[in-house]
C-alpha cells in the first residue's frame, strides 16, 4: 500500500467507503491458518482443538478469522461473553460454539436457542438452565471445574456431588467438563498439582459410570509444554495468532504473526537541541534532529506504557518513540533516517524490510504480555485482511 493507493474499509451491509486516517492494522488470514495447522500437528489426530477467539479475537477479527478457523474443521470455538457467541451466529458461524464465562440467569434461553453451548458452575445457573428446559430447550453445558485458579468454577473437591446430581437431568447435556490454569507459563508444581486434582476428578466420575464426552485443560503453554494436560481437547488462544507465550516456544512450535500495526508520518519537524517533546517534558532533544508525528495513541490500544521505550520501523530502520504517547499521536526520533516524508508508513508491530517489530517484545517493554498488547487495538483501528 503506498500514499496513492485509494483506502477503503467495507460497513456492516458490504458498502465500502473512503477511509480517511492513515492508521489500520493488516490481519494475515493465512497467517491464522498455517498456525492452526501447527497445533494440530503438535497434539495429534485424536485430540480436538477448541480455538478460542474472544476479545474479538484477541484485536484480530472474530469474524473473520472464525470463518477461517470453521473452513479448516476447527472442532470447537470459544467466547468469553453471550454477545460474542450471538454475534457469529448472527453472522452464520455454525461451528460449535462455549461461553467460557459465567453467564447471568437472563442470558440463558438466547444462547440455548442459538445452540450455543454454556459454562455451568453454580446452582443459580443450573436453576436457571432448568427452566428453559422444561419449556422444551434442550441445553449444553460443559461445567468448569475450580482447581486453583480461584475464578469461576465449583471447587474441584466439591464437583462430584453437584455433576452426580446433573447426570440425572434428561434435558441437560453434559458434553464437557474443564478446568482452568493458573500458572502455566511459571509454575510447573502447581500446574501439575491442578492437573492432578482434575485427572482424579475424573476417575471418581468414571468409578460411577459417568463418562462425560470432553474434557479440556491446556492453554497455549499447556497445549505445547504439558502433554498430560492435553486430554482430549485443547484450547489454544495466542499460539493461534502466531505470538509465543514463552521465549523458549519457538524451538517447540513454528509460529507466523498474524496481525501488523501500522500508520503514517503525517507530521516533521526539525527540532534543535534543548527542546522537551510531549506532556510532562519526559524526553529533552540532545542534537539537532527531525521529531515525527504519528497519528496514532494510547486511545488506539498503543500502550502509553511504551513512551520513551519502544522503537518503531520507517524506511526499514528502527526509530525511537520520545515522549510521552499520547491518546491520539505519538511521537518518534527520524534524524537519523535519511528522507523521511509525510505519508511514509511506519510500522508499530510487524515486519518492514529485514526488521520485525514483535508484540512480545512490545509487551515486555509495556510491563505487560502479549495477550494485552494486541486485545487492546481499539475498533477505531481498522482491520485491513490478507486473504
Amino acid at each position: 500500500m503506498n500514499l496513492n493507493d485509494t483506502m477503503t474499509v467495507k460497513t456492516r451491509n458490504g458498502v465500502s467507503r473512503p477511509r480517511y486516517r492513515p492508521t489500520w492494522a493488516e490481519v494475515d488470514l493465512k497467517a491464522i491458518e498455517y498456525n492452526y495447522k501447527q497445533v494440530r500437528r503438535v497434539v495429534g489426530k485424536l485430540t480436538k482443538v477448541m480455538a478460542v477467539v474472544k476479545a474479538n479475537a484477541y484485536g484480530h477479527g472474530t469474524v473473520e478469522v472464525s470463518g477461517v478457523l470453521e473452513r479448516l474443521g476447527v472442532d470447537y470455538l470459544g467466547v468469553a461473553t453471550t454477545d460474542e457467541a450471538v454475534r457469529l451466529r448472527d453472522y452464520g458461524v455454525r461451528a460449535p460454539i462455549l461461553i467460557l464465562g459465567s453467564v447471568l440467569p437472563s442470558e440463558v434461553s438466547s444462547a440455548i436457542e442459538k445452540g450455543i453451548t454454556l459454562t455451568l458452575c453454580s446452582d443459580d445457573l443450573l436453576d436457571a438452565i432448568r427452566r428453559e428446559t422444561a419449556a422444551g430447550l434442550r441445553a449444553k453445558v460443559h461445567i468448569k471445574i475450580d482447581t486453583g485458579m480461584g475464578r469461576i468454577g465449583i471447587w474441584h473437591e466439591e464437583a462430584l456431588n453437584f455433576i452426580k446430581n446433573l447426570a440425572q437431568d434428561n434435558f441437560i447435556e453434559i458434553e464437557g467438563i474443564y478446568t482452568h490454569f493458573s500458572s502455566a507459563g511459571r509454575d510447573d508444581f502447581f500446574t501439575n498439582y491442578q492437573i492432578e486434582a482434575f485427572e482424579k476428578l475424573l476417575a471418581q466420575l468414571d468409578g460411577f459410570d459417568i463418562r462425560i464426552p470432553l474434557a479440556h485443560a491446556a492453554n497455549s503453554i499447556a497445549t505445547v509444554n504439558f502433554k498430560r494436560s492435553r486430554l482430549n481437547l485443547v484450547r489454544p488462544g495466542l499460539i493461534i495468532y502466531g505470538m509465543y507465550p514463552k521465549h523458549t516456544f519457538p524451538k517447540l512450535i513454528k509460529l507466523k504473526p498474524a496481525l501488523s500495526l501500522k500508520t503514517r508520518v503525517v507530521y516533521i519537524k526539525d527540532t534543535p537541541p534543548g527542546r522537551s517533546i510531549s506532556y510532562g517534558r519526559t524526553h529533552i532533544t540532545e542534537i539537532d534532529t527531525k521529531i515525527a508525528t504519528l497519528p496514532i495513541g494510547y486511545a488506539d490500544g498503543y500502550a502509553r506504557n511504551l513512551s520513551n521505550k519502544a522503537e518503531v520501523l520507517v524506511r526499514g530502520r528502527r526509530a525511537r518513540v520520545v515522549g510521552r504517547v499520547t491518546m491520539d499521536q505519538t511521537m518518534i526520533d527520524v534524524g537519523h533516517i535519511k528522507g523521511v516524508e509525510i505519508g511514509d508508513e511506519v510500522v508499530l508491530i510487524g515486519r518492514q524490510g529485514r526488521d520485525e517489530i514483535r508484540a512480545e517484545k512490545l509487551a515486555r517493554l509495556a510491563g505487560t504480555i502479549a495477550y494485552e498488547t494486541v486485545s487492546l487495538i481499539s475498533n477505531r483501528v481498522p482491520r485491513v485482511y490478507k486473504p
